[in-house]
Parts: structure tokens; sequence; C-alpha cells
């Protein structure tokens, strides 16, 4: 799709988006990316992204979303720092904020990458490298904790993938990558702190709405926006 438009919606209306939009095109949902792809014809679609926490049994309830209470986790990994929350329905119920010395001085690069590069490691390096190792246990004990005592449901993830030998490593017996629980966060993210942890949920919090611009006359007819 070239240059879509996006549009976000409060989470009150997605049932009434979703609904509209069923009785105008044919869509499948897609699990893993938590949205409905509605076809317009046999070549062309567009998107609805579902808020995390609404639940497809929503279509056909009266729910207030005051009182959704289903568990997910939020974890936004990068070298050096993470931010993870554990959440019900609407609501931050408890996070952590990690941070751990893996960038080298200067060249302002993660010892991960370093060594990518230059495949070599001195006494600086291997203290980095300790503290990336000793910085992932934390992240896995965390959500450990959560995944263990909690039915949680989702997990909406955002790691860049030259982490994943690090994260899913042979140690991590809590999460594999093939887990699919595991919603990828469709956005950037500048870094993992509790500022942005905030906005990443209330982000997750809205729908998505994403089509290409000759289609909104059409799109917005069938929802009457």
């Amino acid at each position: 799709m070239i240059n879509p438009v996006v549009q976000s919606f409060d989470i009150e209306q997605t049932k009434e988006i979703v609904q509209g939009f069923q009785k105008a095109f044919p869509s499948t949902y897609d699990f893993s990316k938590h949205r409905f792809i509605f076809q317009i014809n046999n070549e062309l679609e567009f998107y609805f992204r579902l808020p995390l926490p609404f639940q497809l049994d929503y279509l056909n309830q009266d729910t207030n979303p005051e009182d959704w209470s289903n568990p997910y986790i939020i974890t936004i990994i990068q070298s050096g720092s993470a931010a993870l929350a554990y959440c019900e329905g609407l609501q931050i119920i408890e996070h952590k904020v990690f941070k751990a010395y893996m960038v080298r001085k200067k060249q302002g690069k993660s010892q991960i990458k370093y060594l990518k590069t230059k495949g070599k490691s001195k006494a600086g390096s291997r203290v980095r490298l300790s503290n990336t190792a000793h910085f992932f246990e934390e992240i896995v004990e965390k959500m450990g904790d959560w995944l263990n005592y909690y039915e949680v449901e989702r997990i909406a993830l955002s790691l860049n993938k030259t982490l994943y030998p690090y994260f899913f490593n042979k140690d991590n017996d809590i999460l594999d990558k093939k887990d699919e629980r595991i919603f990828k966060i469709p956005k950037h993210i500048e870094e993992p702190s509790f500022e942005n942890l905030i906005k990443i949920h209330s982000y997750l919090l809205k729908a998505e709405l994403i089509y290409s611009e000759e289609h909104k006359e059409l799109i917005n007819k069938a929802i009457k926006i």
C-alpha cells in the first residue's frame, strides 16, 4: 500500500466500526497482528487493528471497556534498556524499567553490534557482554514472574531482530519466539522509558484504520465518519 492513510479511534468506537465494515466488506481476522483485513475487491484490501485488550467476543456483547480485566504484557527492549508492563484491561498494574552498560564509549555502538563487525573481545568488552547476559536474564525473570502467576493472553513486543538470540536463548524457558501470544508492536519507539511505555500503552488502547487514499470515500461511507 503506497502512502497509506492512518486513522486512530477510541476503544469505545471499535465495535461499531468493525460491525459497519463487516456489513460492507468481506473480512478475515489476523490473530498475530490483532486486526481485521477487509477486502474491497479481489485485489485491494484495508486493515483495522483492534485495541490490544479488545476480544472478538466483545463484538457480540454489550461490554464497558472500564470493566475489562484481561491480562497482557508490554515488553520494549533495546540495547542497554528495556521497559516492561503487566496490564489488565485499560490499566497498567505493574511496570519495570531496566538499564545496562552495553554501549561502547565514543562509538555509541552496542557491544553486540560491535562484535558482529569486529569480532574482538577485550576486558571492557567482556564486562559489557557480562552485563548484556545479566540484562536479558533480569528481563526474562521479570516476565516469568508475570507469566507464571497470571493467565496472560497477549504479549506486545518491540524487539530488534539482532537481539533475538540474546532474548530467545536456551535459558529463556518462559517464552518462545513462536509463541502465538506475541503481538509485534507496529510502531517505532525512541527508547524504553517509563514515559514511552505510557505512550505505547495508550497507542495499544486505540484502534487503527489503514487504507489507501483512493478508497477514503468508500470506507468513510461504510462507517459514516
